[in-house]
């Protein structure tokens, strides 16, 4: 299960609960449950094996292959996502003590060497899966925006399974989303692709610059709150599987100037 997709589900379940403050929840289709790292420690959300346990259980079904945000009729074309209207509800963590103080220890030890700077969590790669190379804004761009603004903000950057890592970055190597969106929650903005952490960082009220390009929409899975750049195009948004030219053409159009003007209008 993705951990964004995870995060939106979970935000379902947060606005379900003010309404039915006893009741439990399990994410999957009413017979089969999922469960991602993200449900750990949400009191509001049980696995399968727990249901006989309580009085009142409701199923979300927001998991792989039945997304809120997707049309899977069979008739529509198989060599694209096929977007339908959605909105998603901010997510949210419960984080452990540990983590919650793990983070604070990295934090504390970045701080004493910067200073007052600002700190901003970036994620300049993309999920390897079919079709989102097309939101993929640019490694060498990344780079530019880091060099840009690097005498007046901290980056920090937590690389993974040899992921390259952008010179001028405080580099964290290694850590599990957990630790990554503890470490997010204390920085002061997000910078990155549509993904599993611009939705880590409105579950944890960061505001963000996020590159969309024209594969998905922020008006489907986008926050308000977040400066979403996007390529407003007749054939936006497309949801290409493949390399789509349109949505290559969109990203172009997104410049260095402009999320660099992005980032210093919010900090």
């Amino acid at each position: 299960m993705g951990v964004g997709d995870a995060l939106m589900a979970s935000g379902e379940v947060r606005e379900l609960r003010i309404k039915k403050p006893s009741a439990k929840f399990i994410i999957g289709d009413g017979v089969k449950s999922y469960w991602s790292e993200v449900f750990d420690n949400n009191p509001y959300i049980i696995k399968h094996s727990d249901i006989n346990k309580h009085h009142e259980v409701y199923w979300i079904k927001n998991y792989e292959g039945n997304r809120p945000y997707r049309n899977y009729d069979e008739n529509l074309p198989k060599n694209k996502y096929n977007w339908i209207k959605f909105k998603p509800k901010k997510g949210e963590f419960f984080f452990s003590k540990e983590e919650t103080n793990f983070a604070k220890q990295i934090l504390s030890t970045i701080k004493k060497k910067i200073g007052t700077k600002k700190l901003i969590f970036m994620e300049p790669h993309v999920k390897k899966r079919l079709g989102y190379e097309n939101r993929d804004w640019g490694f060498d761009k990344w780079k530019k925006v880091v060099a840009e603004l690097n005498n007046y903000y901290e980056f920090i950057q937590i690389t993974y399974l040899g992921r390259q890592l952008i010179k001028g970055c405080i580099n964290l190597d290694g850590l599990n989303f957990r630790s990554s969106a503890a470490i997010l929650s204390m920085c002061d903005l997000f910078i990155g692709a549509e993904g599993g952490m611009a939705h880590a960082a409105a579950a944890t009220n960061k505001k963000a610059v996020v590159i969309w390009g024209g594969h998905i929409s922020p008006d489907i899975t986008g926050y308000n709150f977040h400066t979403n750049l996007y390529n407003k195009h007749p054939m936006s948004p497309c949801g290409s599987k493949f390399i789509c030219d349109h949505c290559q053409e969109g990203l172009k159009k997104i410049s260095v100037t402009e999320v660099v003007k992005a980032i210093k209008n919010i900090l």
